[in-house]
């Protein structure tokens, strides 16, 4: 067991280093001559800490007056006067500034707001990144050696989605095969990892991939007869004059986004169907190939419901701002229903559930074939035991 153990281990060393590499290649192929982030803004002049609040209500300019202390540059540790300008419109929304708070200074000098600094950005990265630090200690301690895996397979999620696709968008490659080549990288890379190679990987992969194929198929014909322009925000009108010079395509957009927001509940549930199969055949002594089938299916019906709510829900959360305008300013629910926006919300959280419908009947033959195919010496199964 230590052997076959150690064999997985360096197997796993080897996807991630395999996966770097790929990510690597892939961002050098998508950016091209492209840079990020070689912009600077203006605006922006230092990093400050708040000590002191000067004003309590907005003065004549509509600004509150506060004292701060630069934290870098050649100015830091000089004591300066800025201000938060406040819309009388925004007010009650607005967080007004105290002391300690860390900022970013704008240049006011062409404003008149009695200060020659404004509260450009509160400073919030900090804060997230303890987050994401807490959330990587429990998971150390939860998943232990697997929870280092999952921090890996994560980082090289984003890293594949921020550094490869997203890129390749604006390069102007094909944007529904970038879309289709990401989701099967992240499925097989973050298995491979996460899990290790063995049949119940490869059962939840390929069950995987049959779920995407059946929400890439959906979207691609309900785009179609639903006539998706794409337009379905100010985000996307925004697209369209963005400087590039490869024109971005927005039903392509809509497209990546079903099929990469519908990758992680259909990993989800196939991985679920096929670690309960693999335990099932871990303890029972005989199971055949429709046994194993109709276990598979059975257990996708007590999954199915939750994991389709939390799909629906988790696109009704991310557009709630612009379902509540809608709501105030549409004229009838007619209007409302036949709303660009709203109809895409829809066909995203119907593709997926019918993604997911599809995934737990193609990862449980994927486990039958798999998990009941006859060879000499152990199976994968009873060797992890």
């Amino acid at each position: 067991m230590k052997t076959s153990r150690k064999k997985e281990n360096n197997i796993i060393v080897f996807v991630v280093l395999i996966s770097f590499l790929m990510i690597y290649a892939g961002n050098k192929i998508a950016m091209k001559d492209m840079d990020f982030f070689n912009q600077t803004n203006d605006l922006i002049v230092a990093k400050a800490e708040v000590t002191k609040v000067l004003t309590e209500t907005v003065n004549e300019y509509g600004t509150i007056l506060f004292e701060c202390e630069i934290l870098e540059g050649d100015n830091a540790g000089q004591i300066i006067t800025a201000g938060q300008t406040i819309d009388a419109d925004t007010q009650a929304s607005i967080r007004i500034v105290e002391k300690g708070d860390v900022i970013f200074l704008g240049d006011a000098t062409e404003y008149e707001i009695g200060a020659d600094w404004f509260l450009y950005e509160y400073e919030r990265f900090n804060g997230i990144v303890w987050l994401g630090v807490a959330f990587g200690i429990l998971l150390l301690l939860f998943g232990r050696s697997k929870g280092l895996r999952t921090i890996i397979s994560l980082t090289f999620t984003c890293a594949t989605i921020f550094f490869v696709f997203i890129p390749a968008i604006i390069s102007g490659y094909n944007i529904y095969v970038s879309a289709i080549l990401v989701c099967i990288f992240i499925t097989f890379m973050a298995l491979l990892i996460v899990q290790g190679p063995n049949s119940k990987t490869l059962a939840a992969g390929l069950g995987c991939i049959g779920g995407l194929l059946v929400v890439s198929l959906i979207t691609l014909g309900m785009s179609e007869i639903l006539k998706i322009s794409g337009l379905v925000d100010d985000d996307s009108y925004f697209l369209l004059y963005l400087d590039t010079a490869n024109p971005i395509n927005l039903k392509a957009i809509v497209f990546a986004a079903i099929t990469i927001g519908a990758t992680g509940a259909i990993l989800d549930i196939a991985v679920d169907i096929a670690a309960a199969l693999s335990e099932v055949h871990r303890h029972a002594c005989k199971i055949t190939l429709q046994q194993t089938i109709k276990s598979g299916i059975t257990i996708g019906q007590d999954i199915v419901g939750s994991m389709a709510n939390t799909l629906i829900l988790a696109y009704i959360g991310s557009t709630l701002a612009m379902i509540l305008l809608l709501l105030v300013h549409t004229g009838s629910p007619q209007d409302l229903l036949n709303s660009e926006l709203i109809i895409v919300e829809i066909l995203q959280a119907l593709a997926g559930s019918i993604g997911i419908l599809f995934t737990i009947p193609l990862t449980s033959i994927s486990c039958g074939i798999l998990y009941n195919r006859k060879k000499s010496g152990l199976s994968d199964t009873q060797a992890e035991e």
